[in-house]
């Protein structure tokens, strides 16, 4: 067991974004609420990384509790590395698609966000 800090790509904003819609259309704390469960997952992949299953190859699975979104991330030498956080009933077909995209740009983008603190740095 080792610990690594956690980074999450740009797009993942957008993902949170997606799933805040989603449970906002039928809870009033949808936004807290759903944040509020991935910074718990993300605490939990910073403790123990190694943990969570492959689900794609080298991408691994950490599923928000009691929800049907999952986060998607590499574990990488010196960090962890969220590549998404989206519904688990898409289409597998369309998930493994979706990393293909995020994963080449992984090398590539110096921009990435840490997570930690006071909660999850891709909060605006």
């Amino acid at each position: 067991m080792r610990s690594l800090p956690v980074v999450a790509l740009p797009e993942v904003e957008g993902d949170l974004r997606a799933a805040i819609v989603h449970y906002s259309s039928w809870r009033p704390d949808g936004e807290e609420h759903i944040l509020r469960m991935y910074d718990e997952t993300v605490r939990w992949i910073e403790w123990n990384p190694e943990a969570f299953p492959k689900k794609y190859g080298p991408v691994r699975r950490a599923i928000l509790k009691h929800s049907y979104y999952i986060v998607y991330f590499l574990i990488e030498a010196e960090r962890s590395l969220v590549l998404a956080v989206l519904d688990g009933r898409r289409d597998p077909k369309e998930i493994r698609s979706l990393f293909g995209g995020r994963k080449g740009r992984t090398s590539r983008q110096p921009a990435l966000r840490r997570h930690g603190g006071g909660g999850s740095a891709t909060r605006t």
